[in-house]
């Protein structure tokens, strides 16, 4: 099949007569008659201008190349996929699209894209906010209660630079620091090409951080002292004696 023979298959396909393409890529009725007639042929600058409003690809248009050929490899990525086994934001065992320990909805697709790191560029982590700092430590970063006490006291004592998680893809890196304490960790996301964690900590930023998540405000349960129950039981007596004496 001739370029004259393409470009007509291809129009008859779109369902466009010779004057609706000429509008298309700026000519006259009489051009693309010419075309298919193998009468002349387009410049360069007009195949472009063919491919895009007939979306195909230069290589079918001037060589060929059948349409499948081209969308093949380029359709492969977007194949749904297996939920992984290990969860892309904690890295613990998984077992469907959600991940049952830090929450994180598994994509269908594979990720594309490069892969990232999210830093914690230190902090302050006062008495309040230590339960909260090692419980995300542990849902969020798949750390073991050891390890989220001791990144937890390193951070608190001496604001250290720190890596929390690396080798995400964009949407994991942007849920996990969503789901951080900011003023907690002081976060980061880092483009990560396998460099030590060294040379990540010092490098800059690679995307915004999204909106944080809210959520509630962690309060530490202590049980109630001796003053606060014997409180509690003379508030109680002193409601029951006014609800009685209504009756």
């Amino acid at each position: 099949m001739e370029l004259c023979d393409r470009i007509a298959v291809i129009r008859k396909a779109m369902g466009l007569t010779q004057e609706q393409l000429g509008e298309l890529v700026g000519v006259s009725r009489q051009a693309v008659s010419k075309w298919e007639a193998g009468q002349t042929v387009p410049d360069a600058l007009t195949v472009a201008k063919l491919c895009q409003a007939l979306h195909v690809s230069a290589d079918y248009v001037l060589l060929g190349k059948e349409p499948e050929e081209e969308k093949e490899p380029s359709g492969r990525g977007d194949q749904p996929c297996e939920p992984p086994e290990e969860c892309p934001v904690c890295g613990r065992e998984n077992q469907g699209n959600i991940c049952q320990t830090c929450g994180y909805a598994i994509p269908e697709t594979p990720p594309k894209g490069g892969r990232y790191a999210v830093v914690s560029t230190g902090g302050w982590i006062n008495s309040a906010e230590e339960a909260r700092s090692e419980e995300e430590l542990e849902k969020y970063c798949g750390f073991t209660p050891e390890s989220a006490k001791a990144v937890r006291a390193q951070i608190a004592n001496y604001g250290s630079f720190m890596v929390l998680r690396r080798g995400l893809d964009d949407r994991a890196a942007q849920w996990l620091t969503a789901h951080l304490s900011r003023n907690v960790f002081q976060l980061k996301i880092v483009e990560d090409c396998g460099e030590p964690e060294e040379t990540l900590l010092l490098k800059n930023s690679a995307m915004e951080l999204p909106p944080p998540v809210r959520k509630p405000a962690f309060r530490k349960e202590e049980p109630m002292g001796f003053g606060g129950t014997v409180l509690a039981v003379t508030v109680g007596v002193i409601l029951a004696l006014l609800v009685l004496s209504f009756f």
